[in-house]
């Protein structure tokens, strides 16, 4: 049985913006992985001096994820749209809640460069949520 994506029930700016997420998910995946040192040193701003492997391990298999996700979401966008509305408040809580239990036992001295790109990141999935939201209340009325 085949879906046809042009009967799901999801506005056409949510799976484009689902789409770009995921393509901006590929270039975090080569940024941690294939420009691996200079992000540790200068956008993540560890100390490669203490642990240097491991650190540049940690953060190359974030990397992998980064790869995953971005195709996964660029496959759900494009072949399961039904969910898009579900991933975008995924996103967030596990974010949010991975956070929240990092918090619990570390804290980082490092720079951390991006984290206001994932703060936006975060922001846009919880605007698109909302406002998908608030295109089905429209649609209704």
């Amino acid at each position: 049985m085949t879906v046809d994506n042009n009967d799901i029930d999801c506005p056409k700016f949510a799976w484009i913006i689902m789409t770009a997420l995921g393509c901006l998910d590929l270039v975090r995946g080569f940024i941690h992985t294939v420009l691996l040192e200079y992000a540790a040193e200068n956008i993540m701003g560890l100390d490669l001096l203490v642990a240097r492997d491991d650190q540049l391990l940690l953060l190359g298999t974030f990397g992998i994820s980064n790869y995953l996700t971005g195709m996964m979401l660029i496959l759900i966008a494009l072949k399961a749209r039904n969910i898009v509305p579900y991933v975008f408040l995924a996103i967030p809580v596990s974010y949010l809640w991975g956070g929240f239990l990092i918090s619990r036992v570390a804290s980082s001295s490092a720079r951390l460069g991006g984290l206001p790109m994932m703060i936006v990141y975060i922001a846009v999935c919880i605007g698109t949520f909302v406002a998908i939201l608030v295109w089905k209340n429209l649609k209704k009325s």
